[in-house]
């Protein structure tokens, strides 16, 4: 488990030197971006903890107060959504997605609101949604964000978690690749199975290419 105290308690000390009205919102300001990244450096931290410690610093004392949220497993990706830099979106390795929409002060489970709208595109046949595999950032746009799932079943959000939708492509997704300029394209990547081949055809092995230009919604 990892602390900044040290850290906050320089900045605590520097905040109180400062007599200056003009000068003190200035090193607020800086402390409160410092202390931001020190927490973010903690979240990309890749430890066995799964433990989200945010720490803050009074401005008039040395005091340090701590918010702590325990994770279902470590962390295995990060992801600073939008352009206002307030929002933040986190993998375990559990494939789990938690969100945060003011830097990490407090968190929320996506996982229901996954499993929820994942039953409603998985195949007759199918019972299990699966969890994340990877999520991917669009170039373009940084509030869009693909959730690749194990089992055939992704998920896309247009304003960072706030919103998803299910899609179910009928191939499960091994590789995804946004267009560097097109919003909306992309080009995925998956490998046969035997179940893709009728009865009496030999299963053949090989990886097929897809695009999209419409954000997965056909192929």
């Amino acid at each position: 488990m990892f602390t900044f105290g040290s850290l906050s308690g320089a900045l605590a000390s520097t905040f109180t030197g400062q007599r200056n009205n003009h000068q003190y919102k200035s090193f607020r300001s800086f402390g409160s971006r410092v202390v931001s990244l020190a927490v973010l450096c903690l979240l990309s931290n890749n430890s066995p903890t799964n433990v989200f410690n945010t720490v803050q610093a009074s401005v008039n004392s040395d005091k340090v107060s701590f918010q702590v949220f325990e994770l279902d497993s470590p962390l295995v990706d990060i992801n600073w959504c939008g352009t206002t830099n307030e929002v933040i979106l986190v993998q375990s390795s559990k494939g789990i997605i938690y969100r945060s929409r003011d830097r990490g002060d407090s968190w929320k489970k996506l996982h229901s609101i996954m499993n929820q709208t994942g039953q409603s595109v998985i195949d007759d046949e199918t019972t299990e949604i699966g969890k994340v595999k990877k999520m991917m950032q669009n170039p373009v746009d940084e509030s869009l964000i693909v959730f690749t799932g194990t089992h055939g079943v992704n998920w896309v959000t247009e304003d960072c978690g706030a919103n998803l939708k299910a899609l179910n492509s009928g191939k499960k997704i091994h590789e995804l690749k946004f267009h560097p300029s097109q919003r909306s394209w992309a080009l995925a990547a998956g490998w046969t199975s035997c179940e893709d081949f009728d009865d009496g055809e030999p299963c053949e092995i090989y990886k097929e290419l897809y695009m999209t230009k419409d954000l997965g919604n056909s192929w």
